[in-house]
């Protein structure tokens, strides 16, 4: 039994340890299903940041929040692009679904750290300004999912 415990811990310890436990799609339908649901999620990330940039500049939204939903939205868009990063395409026309869906997520990225930036210096009169590039990037990432079946 006590074997069997250990087993089990070192197990749960060491699943813990792998960064993308993602594997390869097999199929450029299965790729481009696991595309769409990042660009899905990432869409809300930036549809988040975005509304939250407008309601503080309004000075609806309190610095501190306002921070914090810019980071986390952030954060999240990082951990989209690494994890569909980790997925191996399964033949040329998926190596052009990953380049363009990470391109448009790194912009994001870009993006809504410039907005956690202003946020974060007290910027939030002027975070309508600063988010006006997520408007495109929605707009990037609405346009790859019609253009992938969504």
């Amino acid at each position: 039994m006590r074997r069997l415990v250990g087993t089990l811990v070192l197990t749960i310890v060491l699943s813990a340890c792998v960064s993308h436990p993602v594997g390869p799609a097999r199929t450029f339908g299965k790729y481009e299903g696991k595309a769409r649901t990042t660009a899905e999620s990432a869409l809300s990330e930036v549809q988040t940041a975005r509304l939250v940039a407008h309601t503080a500049a309004r000075g609806s939204a309190f610095g501190p929040y306002t921070g914090l939903v810019l980071s986390d939205a952030e954060e999240s868009l990082g951990g989209l692009a690494s994890t569909f990063g980790s997925i191996q395409p399964p033949d040329a026309r998926a190596d052009k679904v990953r380049d363009d869906l990470r391109s448009i997520i790194g912009e994001a990225e870009e993006h809504v750290a410039d907005v956690r930036i202003a946020a974060r210096r007290g910027q939030l009169r002027t975070l309508t300004d600063v988010a006006a590039p997520l408007d495109d990037d929605i707009k990037a990432l609405q346009s790859f999912l019609s253009a992938h079946g969504a």
